[in-house]
């Protein structure tokens, strides 16, 4: 017991706790210029804003909130714009990487279900989840790896930071595979999640691999909420905020209150397009760089 079990507690705290910071920064962040891209999600192709009708203030505001759900869900769980336009061939390995990561943390979370309640009766949909998690997050990872690196175009705007985060996850994937081949029915996996949940040693000795396959989860956990793997959490901003967005601005709403504080706002930088000092409404006002209007 010790370090590994209090690594877990701490890993789970950091991770709540850093995912609630980020959502309410991001929620409390200034407005974004919308896209209002069209038609919005269970709209017919073609169709346009309603604010191109006639009296589009007085009328009420029909958006298929079920269907933008369901837009999202596909992004998030089928990466439905990588299919569609990245040109690169990534979106079979990008699928297995993210559900890699998906089933493991599932995996995990039904271990802990076990662990508390006695649920032996989940045990064959845990270990086959496990299993699946393992492979696919592996070939996922380690694909994305070699397409970044062998294709240039990929590689010119791939970061170092990219590469470790896909190493990052390698490494728990390939770690857990080998976890799995000596302990296929995850029985030492089970002995942690058990030492970790009633804070007693486990029974038996457990091998190193189980250990470091669980102590790079945690690292993991602590590591997310502080890098671009975050942008799980972004994206829901993102949509629905900006791309989606299109509600009408009422007078003293608090949105309209926020746009008239952002409008007082100081651009402190220079640009061939601006005039530093300026307030963003001026800036707005000017024609051209040099300050006539």
């Amino acid at each position: 017991m010790g370090f590994i079990v209090y690594l877990a507690w701490v890993s789970v705290a950091v991770f709540v706790f850093m995912v609630a910071y980020r959502a309410l920064k991001y929620a409390s962040m200034p407005l974004s210029l919308r896209w209002e891209l069209y038609p919005m999600p269970g709209e017919p192709p073609g169709g346009g804003s309603y604010m191109e009708e006639v009296d589009y203030y007085k009328k009420p505001v029909h958006h298929n909130r079920i269907a933008g759900l369901l837009e999202m869900g596909a992004e998030v769980f089928y990466l439905k714009k990588v299919k569609e336009h990245n040109k690169f061939g990534i979106w079979p390995f990008s699928m297995c990487m993210h559900w890699g990561i998906y089933l493991l943390f599932l995996w995990v979370l039904l271990l802990l279900v076990e662990g508390i309640f006695g649920l032996d009766v989940i045990l064959p949909v845990t270990n086959i989840i496990g299993k699946i998690a393992f492979v696919i997050g592996a070939f996922g990872s380690l694909g994305l790896i070699l397409k970044r690196a062998g294709v240039r175009k990929l590689s010119l705007y791939t970061a170092p930071e990219d590469y470790f985060n896909l190493l990052f996850l390698f490494a728990i994937f390939i770690t857990g595979i080998i976890s799995w081949s000596g302990d296929p029915s995850f029985t030492l996996s089970r002995a942690y999640i058990k030492e970790v949940i009633t804070l007693e040693a486990a029974p038996v000795p457990l091998p190193n691999i189980v250990i470091i396959n669980f102590i790079l989860v945690e690292l993991f956990l602590i590591y997310m909420p502080f890098c671009k793997l975050i942008h799980w959490l972004a994206k829901y901003f993102t949509i629905d905020k900006i791309i989606w967005d299109d509600a009408f601005k009422v007078k003293d709403s608090p949105q309209d209150k926020k746009v008239l504080k952002q409008l007082g706002y100081i651009c402190n930088w220079a640009g061939p397009h601006l005039v530093p000092g300026k307030t963003w409404l001026d800036e707005a006002q000017i024609v051209d760089g040099g300050g006539n209007n």
